[in-house]
């Protein structure tokens, strides 16, 4: 009995010690980095997963930079968790099945039908930012504005250094860092 026992602890422990490794993925691993070139994707959201450990929905193509023998297809937009999410300034209320979407996305590396959001824009409201480290090096490159994309809620304040040391050594030149090395957005006197 002692044994079984020693056994079922022994598993147990084995799964709580590994079971965080699971859930963990490298968005850049499966996506291509921060600062890799995207494409436009439309669609109407066919279903949500508003949860943890990440926020999904699907989407049947409408049109965008897909060839066109993809219009009419569903692909899955993967994103954050609940927490990141809201925290980028998103609510689960903005989303609803048979909404329309407008995404810049980057597709899958290894050519499944997955997506993942730079910006988020739905039925007609802003084009949202879905990746804050892309807001900052879209800025460090001066081509965040031209993008129309209201950045991530929580720009101001981040630490900048997932965006990379070069996009680091950017902002500060061009003064975007507070005392701390955290990104001052928007800049003084906007």
């Amino acid at each position: 009995m002692k044994r079984v026992l020693r056994s079922a602890w022994l598993i147990l422990l084995l799964c709580g010690l590994f079971s965080p490794l699971r859930a963990h993925h490298n968005t850049q691993a499966e996506y291509g980095p921060f600062d890799s070139s995207f494409i436009t994707v439309d669609g109407v959201i066919t279903n949500i997963k508003w949860g943890n450990p990440h926020i999904a929905f699907t989407i049947e193509v409408t049109g965008g930079d897909l060839p066109p023998e993809e219009v009419g297809q569903r692909w899955q937009v993967n994103s954050h968790p609940v927490n990141v999410k809201v925290a980028y300034g998103f609510s689960q209320d903005e989303f609803k099945v048979g909404d329309k979407v407008h995404l810049l996305a980057w597709r899958h590396v290894r050519g499944i039908k997955h997506l993942w959001p730079r910006a988020i824009q739905v039925n007609d409201g802003p084009l949202k930012s879905n990746v804050r480290y892309s807001d900052m090096i879209d800025i460090a490159n001066g081509t965040f504005e031209s993008l129309g994309i209201e950045p991530a809620a929580n720009l101001n304040g981040s630490d900048p250094i997932r965006a990379g040391t070069a996009t680091v050594e950017k902002l500060k030149t061009m003064g975007l860092l507070d005392e701390q090395g955290n990104m001052i957005w928007p800049p003084p006197g906007r």
